[in-house]
Order: C-alpha cells, then sequence, then structure tokens
C-alpha cells in the first residue's frame, strides 16, 4: 500500500489549495487506501480523520515542525496522537526545542527531508523510527542510506492549479506576485505516482489511530449530587418559605433525578459559580437564554431569573434522557466585563483547562478578489469598483454571469477574477468563536491541541464542529451590549436593581403599546416597530409572543393573529382538550413547548418523547415523520379521540414546527425588553443619556437617539469646554454632549483638557490656550470653537474664528504666561447665522444638534411621514419634509427637463423623481431648500423613491 506522506491542507494558512473534502474524495477516486495530512498545525486533523473513516481510508495524521530545519512527525497511534498534541501547542507558545520533541517522542515516526539532514543524527537518537525523504531521484542519489521515503510537498490536487500557488504565496507574505520565488518543481501532484518505495509502505503499516471520542471530560465536583439537591432546596425556601406548592417540589424531584441521571449535576454548580462571581463583582447577567430557562433547578440555583413554572416552560425542552447531548446553559453577561468572568474560570480550574474556541476566517468572494488584486499589483481602486459589483451572499462562480460584460472589458480584472476563483473559501486566518468556551478536568492540551495565537491566551486548537463529540463540555459566555446600557442606568437610579423592577408596570408596557421603543432590546428595528403598530401589545404575555411571531417563519400568521386578539376572527383549537395550550396565542400554534405540551395531551406522549417528535418535525426527516404520524393517530385513538381529529391536529402542529420558536427564550429576551421599558418610562433621562453614551463611536446611531431625544421632549445641550466629559453628563436636566464626539476633537486631546479643567475652570478662551495650548492644534480649536463650547466665556463664534490666529499665537506663549499678562485685544463680529451655524454642526458633529432643518417645519406639518418609515407607504401617496442636498436635472429623449432630488430628514434621506410635466410647476428647487413633496412611494432597483406630484417650499 502506497502512502502520500507530505500533504498540506488550507489548514496550512494560505499555504495549499486542498479542501479536505476534495483530498478524500479524490484518494478514494484514485483507490488510495490510506492518506495522510501534515499540516504545521492540527486545525484539520478531527476533520480529515472523521472524512478518511466514512469513505473506508485509513488516515495517517502528520505534524509539520521547524526549528532551525524542518521535519515531519506521524503518530502511530493515540498515545503518539497525544504527544503531536503537545508539540503542536508547544509549537504555537514558540517555546518548541529538540528537548521537548525528544520528551514527547514515543510512538511517533519522524522523517527528515534531505534539505534538513543536518539534524538527523539529534533526531535519530530520539525517535524509533527516522526516515530521510528525498523529493527526487537526485537528491535520494546522495542519500548514503537505505532508510528513505519519498515524500515531495502536496500542495494541489490539479496540474492546472500549480500556476496559482505563487498567487498564494504572494498573499500570504503580502508581496507582489513578481517578488515571489516559487519553485513548482518542488511541488508534486496528486496522487503521486512514483517508485514502490517499501519504507513509505511500512509507514503505513505502522500508523494505526483511533481517536477515542465521548470522553468524559467535564470538570468534577466531588459530590455534585448532594451539592446541588441542598443548593436546590435552599432556593426554594428562599423563593417560597417552608411550604413551597407542591407543583414545585415534583417538579423539582424530576429534574434533579434527570440531572443526576445524566451526569450533569457538576455542569450546574459550575455555571452558578461563575454566574455567582459575575453577581456578587457587579456583571449583570442576562435572565436566561435559550432553553435553559426552562429547568426550575438552574432558577432555584440562580442560574436563571424566570420561574418556568410561572411563565409555562417545559424542563424537556432544555434537557431530555432521551436525546442524550451535551445540556446548553448559555448566558448573556454584560459585554464589557465578559472577560472578566472568563479570566475568573481560567483562574479557578487553571490556564489549560479553559480555553475560548478557535474560528477561521475564509477567503470570502471580495476578500478573495482584494487579496488577489493586491498580489497581482491591480489598482485598488479598480478591484473595489469590482467588489462593489459582486453580491456577497452567493459564490464568485454565481456572480460571474452579473459582472461577465464587465469583466470581458478589462483583461486585468478577469484575470484576477479567475485566480480568485480557485481560493475562494480557502482558510486565511484563525479567529476567536464570539462566545464559546471549553472545559476541562484534564489539562486541555491532553486531548486537543491549544493555539497561543491570540494575544498570548490558548485557544483551542479545534474549532466547534467536534470538540463535544470529543466529550468537551462548550459554554457560551455570551457578551451583550444591552446589559451594559441597563447597569449603567442602574447605577445612577437609587433602591433599584434589575431583578427587583416591577412586573406589569402600565408606563413599561405603553412603550411598547405607543411603540416607543428606540433604544430597546430586540425592539428598535423599523420592522419590528411596523409590527408593533399593528399588533398594539398591552401585557408582558403580549411581549413575548411578539418576539417569536416577528421572524420569518411566523410573520405569515401575525395578521390572523392580530385579528384574533382583537376579537374580529374567530379563534379555534380543532379539539376543545387543545384550548388550555393554545388560548394564550390565539389558537396558532407559536411556541416548539406548545408541540410538545399537544403531544402529549393528546397522543400521551412523555415530555421527553414529545420532544423528540419536535426536533423530528422541525428537521423534516421524512421516514420518522412518517413513523411518528402512525404512532400519534394510532396513540390519540386509543385515548378516545376521533382518527380525523387525530390526522388534522398532527398536520397542524407538523405545519407550524419548523417555524416554532423556543418559549423559553422568548421570555427571557422579553424579560430584558419590559425592564429596559420600565427604565426609559420611567427614568428617560437617565436613560436616555446612556443610550447616547452607548453609541458615542456612531455618528448615525447618535443622531437617531437625540432625535428620539427630542421626540420625548428630553434637551440635548452642545459641548461646553466647562462642562462637558468625554462621555454625556445630565446638568440641571439637560443632557450636555461630550467633546469626544466632535469632529478631530481626539481622545488625547480631550484628556489632556480634563486633565487642566480639574485645576479649575476656564475663564474664557485665553485661558484655555494658555493652559492647554501645547496639546492641541488649531484644527481641534476650531473645531471646539463650532461646536459652541466657548459659547457663554466673553466671544461668540465668529468673532473667535476670525481672531484665531491671534488666539492660537498668545496660547505658545503657554506657561510663560499669567494670569494679570495682558490679552489681546479681538476684533469683534457678529455671531454667525442661523442657518450658518447649523451647517457648523453638521461639519464639526456629522449631523445637526440644536436644530435641524426640517424639524420646525414637521411640527407644523403633523401629517407629514418620516422617510424611514417610508416603506410601510409602498405604492401609496404621501407627503414628506426634506432638506435637499444635491439636485440633478436631465434632459429626456423628448427633449423635456427631469429633476432628480437628494433629500433628507432628520435621521434618512430619500430621492425624489420630479418628472417634466410636474417639473414646469416647481423647477426653483435648489440645494438648501426645505420642501413638503407630496408623491408616490415607488421602488427602483429594490430602492425606495418619491415620484413628486406636489413641490412645496417651506423656507
Amino acid at each position: 500500500m502506497f502512502t502520500v506522506l507530505n500533504i498540506k491542507t488550507h489548514n496550512s494558512l494560505l499555504s495549499s489549495m486542498i479542501k479536505i473534502p476534495a483530498l478524500v474524495k479524490a484518494a478514494r477516486e484514485h483507490g488510495l487506501e490510506a492518506l495522510t495530512i501534515t499540516d504545521d498545525n492540527m486545525y484539520g486533523v478531527i476533520d480529515f480523520y472523521k472524512e478518511c473513516l466514512k469513505n473506508d481510508i485509513k488516515p495517517i495524521v502528520g505534524l509539520e515542525v521547524r526549528l532551525d530545519e524542518k521535519f515531519v512527525l506521524y503518530c502511530q497511534n493515540y498515545n503518539g496522537y497525544k504527544n503531536l498534541i503537545k508539540i503542536a501547542t508547544t509549537v504555537s507558545e514558540d517555546n518548541i526545542d529538540l528537548n521537548f520533541i525528544s520528551k514527547h517522542s514515543n510512538d511517533v515516526i519522524c522523517i527528515v527531508p534531505y534539505e534538513s539532514r543536518r539534524i538527523y543524527k539529534d533526531l535519530n537518537k530520539m525517535f524509533k523510527y527516522v526516515f530521510i525523504g528525498y523529493k527526487n531521484e537526485e537528491e535520494k542519489l546522495k542519500i548514503k542510506s537505505s532508510n528513505t521515503v519519498y515524500m515531495n510537498e502536496v500542495l494541489c490536487l490539479d496540474k492546472e492549479d500549480e500556476v496559482y500557488l505563487k498567487y498564494l504565496q504572494a498573499i500570504k507574505k503580502g508581496k507582489i506576485v513578481s517578488d515571489v520565488i516559487f519553485d513548482k518543481d518542488n511541488v508534486s501532484l496528486f496522487p503521486l505516482t512514483h517508485t514502490n518505495e517499501e519504507n513509505n509502505k511500512k509507514i503505513c503499516e505502522l500508523c494505526n489511530l483511533e481517536i477515542p471520542f465521548h470522553q468524559d471530560l467535564m470538570p468534577k465536583i466531588e459530590s455534585s449530587y448532594d451539592i446541588l439537591k441542598k443548593k436546590c432546596v435552599e432556593g426554594l425556601k428562599n423563593k417560597f418559605g417552608l411550604e413551597a406548592p407542591r407543583i414545585y417540589v415534583e417538579r423539582l424531584k424530576k429534574e434533579l433525578n434527570i440531572i443526576n441521571k445524566m451526569g450533569f449535576c457538576d455542569y450546574f454548580l459550575i455555571v452558578a459559580d461563575y454566574i455567582d462571581y459575575a453577581r456578587n463583582n457587579n456583571i449583570l447577567v442576562g435572565p436566561g437564554r435559550g432553553s435553559a430557562a426552562g429547568s426550575l433547578a438552574g432558577y432555584l440555583i440562580n442560574i436563571t431569573t424566570i420561574d418556568p413554572i410561572k411563565y409555562n416552560l417545559l424542563f424537556e425542552r432544555f434537557l431530555n434522557p432521551e436525546r442524550v447531548t451535551m445540556p446548553d446553559i448559555d448566558v448573556d453577561f454584560e459585554d464589557v466585563k465578559r472577560d472578566r468572568v472568563i479570566d475568573y474560570c481560567v483562574n479557578k480550574y487553571g490556564l489549560k483547562k479553559v480555553a475560548p474556541i478557535i474560528t477561521f476566517g475564509t477567503l470570502g468572494s471580495r476578500q478573495a478578489l482584494r487579496d488577489v488584486g493586491r498580489a497581482c499589483d491591480v489598482s485598488l481602486k479598480k478591484v473595489d469598483n469590482l467588489c462593489k459589483k459582486i453580491d456577497p451572499r452567493f459564490s464568485l462562480k454565481d456572480n460571474f454571469k452579473h459582472v461577465k460584460s464587465y469583466l470581458d472589458f478589462n483583461s486585468e480584472l478577469k484575470k484576477v477574477y479567475k485566480i480568485a476563483l480557485k481560493f475562494e473559501g480557502l482558510k486565511r486566518h484563525t479567529s476567536i468563536h464570539a462566545a464559546g468556551i471549553v472545559m476541562s478536568n484534564l489539562p486541555l492540551d491532553e486531548v486537543i491541541p491549544l493555539d497561543k495565537g491570540h494575544d498570548n491566551f490558548y485557544t483551542t486548537g479545534y474549532d466547534m464542529t467536534y470538540l463535544e463529540e470529543i466529550g468537551l463540555l462548550k459554554m457560551d459566555f455570551l457578551g451583550l451590549k444591552n446589559l451594559s446600557l441597563i447597569n449603567n442606568i442602574l447605577s445612577e437610579i437609587d433602591g433599584i436593581t434589575f431583578e427587583s423592577i416591577p412586573e406589569n408596570d402600565f408606563k413599561a408596557l405603553k412603550i411598547f403599546e405607543d411603540v416607543n421603543t428606540v433604544g430597546i432590546f430586540q425592539f428598535e428595528s423599523d420592522g419590528m416597530m411596523n409590527f408593533l403598530k399593528k399588533f398594539k401589545p398591552k401585557s408582558f404575555e403580549d411581549i413575548v409572543s411578539a418576539l417569536a411571531l416577528f421572524r420569518p417563519g411566523p410573520m405569515q400568521n401575525i395578521e390572523t393573529y392580530i385579528r384574533r386578539s382583537r376579537g374580529i376572527e374567530k379563534v379555534s383549537y380543532i379539539h376543545p382538550d387543545l384550548e388550555k395550550i393554545l388560548k394564550p396565542t390565539y389558537g396558532i400554534i407559536i411556541y416548539q413547548e406548545q408541540i410538545m405540551q399537544i403531544a402529549n395531551v393528546m397522543a400521551g406522549y412523555s415530555m421527553a418523547e414529545a420532544d423528540i417528535l419536535r426536533r423530528a418535525m422541525s428537521k423534516k426527516k421524512e421516514s420518522v415523520l412518517l413513523k411518528e404520524k402512525n404512532k400519534f393517530i394510532r396513540q390519540s385513538v386509543d385515548r378516545g379521540y376521533e382518527k380525523q381529529v387525530a390526522t388534522d391536529v398532527y398536520d397542524l402542529i407538523l405545519k407550524f414546527a419548523s417555524y416554532g420558536f423556543n418559549r423559553s427564550h422568548s421570555v427571557s429576551y422579553a424579560m430584558i425588553a419590559y425592564r429596559m421599558a420600565y427604565l426609559k418610562a420611567n427614568y428617560p433621562l437617565i436613560f436616555m443619556k446612556n443610550l447616547l453614551s452607548s453609541a458615542i463611536n456612531s455618528d448615525s446611531k447618535t443622531k437617531e437617539y437625540i432625535y428620539e431625544c427630542k421626540k420625548n421632549n428630553l434637551a440635548v445641550r452642545g459641548p461646553s469646554i466647562n462642562l462637558s466629559e468625554d462621555n454625556y453628563i445630565i446638568d440641571d436636566g439637560v443632557i450636555v454632549f461630550p467633546l469626544t464626539n466632535i469632529k478631530n476633537v481626539g481622545i488625547g486631546a480631550v484628556k489632556a483638557i480634563l486633565e487642566e479643567r480639574a485645576y479649575g475652570k476656564f475663564k474664557d478662551i485665553f485661558d484655555f490656550v494658555r493652559r492647554c495650548g501645547k496639546n492641541i492644534n488649531s484644527k481641534v480649536l476650531e473645531n471646539l470653537i463650532l461646536a459652541s463650547s466657548f459659547d457663554g466665556l466673553g466671544y461668540n463664534k465668529q468673532t473667535l474664528i476670525n481672531n484665531l490666529e491671534i488666539i492660537i499665537n498668545y496660547g505658545e506663549l503657554g506657561e510663560l504666561l499669567d494670569d494679570d499678562f495682558l490679552k489681546p485685544e479681538l476684533e469683534i463680529y457678529p455671531e454667525y447665522s442661523k442657518a450658518a451655524i447649523m451647517n457648523y454642526e453638521l461639519l464639526v458633529f456629522g449631523f445637526y444638534l440644536s436644530n435641524h432643518p426640517v424639524t420646525e417645519y414637521r411640527l407644523r406639518e403633523s401629517s407629514c411621514v418620516e422617510i424611514k418609515k417610508l416603506d410601510e407607504y409602498f405604492d401609496k401617496v404621501v407627503s414628506v419634509i426634506v432638506y435637499v442636498d444635491k439636485t440633478s436635472k436631465i434632459t429626456t429623449k423628448k427633449n423635456e427637463t427631469m429633476l432628480f432630488i437628494s433629500g433628507f430628514d432628520e435621521l434618512s434621506k430619500i430621492d425624489i423623481v420630479v418628472f417634466p410635466k410636474v417639473y414646469e410647476k416647481y423647477s426653483f428647487v435648489s440645494q438648501g431648500d426645505v420642501l413638503k413633496v407630496t408623491g408616490k412611494v415607488e421602488k427602483r432597483f429594490d430602492k425606495l423613491q418619491l415620484v413628486a406630484n406636489i413641490v412645496e417650499k417651506l423656507n
């Protein structure tokens, strides 16, 4: 059996064009019985191993190691594999040496390439089996030993792909391809037709790797069941006193029995511990997430704060003894403090027992074009123009028909496109999973490789695909920006905590009914707000339903749901026994838990069986569905239901199963939304101040939130050099704009200003430049002035701007001056006009702060629609108020003039088309006008536009 001994896959980042499925497929097609990979890491090992076994090919796992010279190591068995894991981890630490290699040489075969023969003697002392690798006959003749193997490097599968390897090298090295030296003679093609080298066969026979899966690697806590039970009983007493309701006691007994039987007591205690750490260290934790909110045990030990019985949540949706998979307790933390919780776990369990999960960035369509464009030294502007024509949702192959005519006129870009087609989908770089963390009772590098390539800490060397299958406990530590916002708000309010926010507050519920949900978690998108306008939620249960309904699948039921909720349409349940389950959702199945309850009530399924049915339905497994349908109908009939009713109910739940939502998750996230609404309704100034602070790096969000303040009668004052901080503050009932949000005023300048102001407020602009002049330049000073930062300190803006050079010259004397130094006299100018001041605000903030050209007119024209809401009025005639940003006239084929207007209001832009007959009446339009335009909302190229009928100039 001949074995190809030196195959690199695209896991050797930007070095190979070989993807593992294609490699295994090629091996199978060529009749190979064994296959190797020898990447310079172990990223792809499990994927390779599983793919080989699936195709009846023997997997041989190798690792290329580079010290001063490179060599390749192969594991003979699982012990050798564990040694490779240790070596791969140490390579990533950049701490590898021959001494370490020697300590981990058992059950490992070593091949030293001919060009690395200088270290052959050293390595020959360490390993039982050491071979010298040659890549051509010339090298073989020079080797004075029979201990040889053929091992030229394989980097592509097809001969036609050889030419592209140099471009891949150029991308990796950040060079132009003409500067890359790449010898294709040193690269072999797959599947190698070469001399029948006996040692190649020998290595194949020596390597017999079996990787164990489903190992018991969860961290262990002694007497975990007893501890968990005790904590749950204490929680029951704390929440309900000595006489807990029987339903809670029975539910707890059932849950503890299942948790213990499935071996997850340790897991619950581990999660509870790091959540306790977070809560004890002022890190806000979400009330729950996903199906875990259905666990009473989790509620009683404070993993969640959602009472699953009160909200009718099912434990079996979370943990099912008949669905033996790892439990999944995902936890939301404040995004800015999430890392502190991970650090706590690392410190508690050990540096190599807790690790974030690695992910891989790939060459997507646009990225591939840009990387290849750079390698080919093609103008970045040209490549960017091409990228704009690419739909990133589709591959370059699928995009080709749309850009073919464009490429036909540019041979340079056509070449780039052809090369990029070859590279699309290759792994490009490593990254870190946004939330995933694994924990182990053993050092992780005894079961998987670790990678130390990110900020000097370890990540897993395998991605999340197989970690749980190996036996590692995966947890999601999610960072939620809204929790940071909430905690900041609560820190400014005495006597209230996240959990103590009262239920069913009228003002909080009114936020949803009035669609005043800007800034509210999950409820501030335009689409959701449009839905709320129709739905008009009036209770917490309505908020829960809204989250479940507003998704692509269930959206088709929204109109029916709303009509039934208002009594316009009759509610039907097919059978009276389903009324209790479906009454809260007006006879419509919107939750996965409802499917389970129906199967339980009608067909006598246990909740565990019902969960299996629910999963099969959601995944549309036809063979399972047919079998389950017969079972459901048979058992329903046995319980006294008519066969037709049973059939109708099964078909109904099958229809809804694919988009039924997890009610546990919906309740959890509705709770966050409701509590945010409570804070917005009852503490609007503090809420909006912190909401603005959360958007300090986003002009569009800042603009939206300032407009929201105005709509809610909350004043936002411009920056003040003696009052503003590096974030928004409240002063005398007014939100004050920060210095950091002024264009060209950097963090360093703001820090210097605040440090100096700590010694006393600035008396005037001369005092300011005397004390701060060395830390700011003329552009910073100019923008501070135009932002109104010096208003009220003696001179108006135009006077300061026109005397800027005198002021700067004065400030350059700096510390040589004292308070008594004669200040220069400034020539006085009248203040800028209101329109000029507004334009300067646009310049220094990126939006209008004090006034918007449109706002004062909107107050008079209450019937006008905001531009951002025009999608609600498609194909209808409406009126809008716009500020004219620019105009463009064109002459039609009939030699008539028509006009295109680009206009905007406080938040959004719109293109307005004025056709010739209408233009004849309204040719007066020019840039800077404020117009009331009445017209029809249409679409052009999937973009809304307004076709004008009437144009009225307001200013």
